[in-house]
C-alpha cells in the first residue's frame, strides 16, 4: 500500500538531504595546512577523517531517501495509470513521480493552484480506493 503522506515528506526532504551531502563534501575536500608538522592540541582524532566520515554518512542518508522514494514510486506508477481523468493523472505524475510542487504543476498544466490541489485530492482518494 502506497503511503502518499510519506512520499510527500520524502519529496520535500530531498533538497535538504542533497544540501547536507554537498556541505559535507565541501568539508571533506577542504585541505588544512599543517606547516610545522607538529600535532595540534585540543582536538581528538583526525579532523580530515571526521569530515570524510560526515560526508559518507550524509551520502548514505541521501541514498536511503532516494531508494525509499524510488520503491514507492514504482508501486504508485501503475495506480496512477488507472486514473481516467487526464488532469488528475498529470497532476499525480508531476507531484509524486517528478517531485514538482503544486505551484510548478499549475504552471505546467496551465491551471490554477487551487485546481491542482483539487485534482490531487480527488486522485489521491481514487488511488486509496484502488488499494482497498
Amino acid at each position: 500500500m502506497v503511503d502518499l503522506k510519506r512520499m510527500r515528506i520524502l519529496i520535500n526532504r530531498l533538497p535538504k538531504e542533497l544540501w547536507e551531502v554537498e556541505k559535507a563534501m565541501a568539508g571533506a575536500t577542504q585541505m588544512t595546512a599543517n606547516v610545522t608538522g607538529m600535532p595540534r592540541g585540543g582536538s581528538s582524532g583526525n579532523p580530515q577523517e571526521n569530515r570524510n566520515i560526515a560526508y559518507a554518512e550524509a551520502k548514505e542518508a541521501y541514498r536511503e531517501v532516494i531508494q525509499e522514494l524510488y520503491d514507492m514510486q514504482a508501486e504508485l506508477e501503475p495506480l496512477i495509470e488507472k486514473l481516467e481523468d487526464p488532469d488528475e493523472k498529470a497532476a499525480m505524475r508531476l507531484r509524486y513521480l517528478d517531485g514538482f510542487r503544486p505551484r510548478q504543476i499549475a504552471d505546467s498544466i496551465y491551471r490554477t493552484e487551487r485546481c491542482v490541489f483539487m485534482y490531487l485530492k480527488r486522485a489521491e482518494r481514487r488511488i486509496m480506493d484502488f488499494q482497498k
